[in-house]
């Protein structure tokens, strides 16, 4: 008998977190602090697109962050502007 795990399975579902390539670097590269100037803000979300850039997971990592429960950070190597953005085009074209 075979055993079949499906997508919705809680122990499967991010086991791709296991492989992706920010879990060696501190979250405050990737997640906006509190008052933080422009300059430096795209400073570090463009170090952590380059981050993303070499995941071997990016593509699961941002269809879980616009699945819906990560709103804020980069994610995928998309920004949280980016994707609202990404999220506004698709509500458009269903329309």
């Amino acid at each position: 008998m075979r055993l079949l795990l499906l997508n919705d399975d809680p122990v499967r579902r991010h086991q791709w977190q296991d492989r992706a390539a920010c879990q060696d670097y501190d979250n405050e590269l990737f997640f906006e602090r509190e008052n933080e100037m422009r300059v430096v803000r795209a400073r570090r979300e463009q170090a952590a697109k380059q981050v993303c850039a070499e995941c071997p997971v990016r593509a699961e990592c941002l269809r879980f962050a616009e699945s819906g429960p990560e709103v804020f950070g980069v994610w995928g190597g998309t920004t949280q502007r980016e994707r609202a953005i990404r999220r506004g085009r698709r509500r458009r074209r269903r329309i």
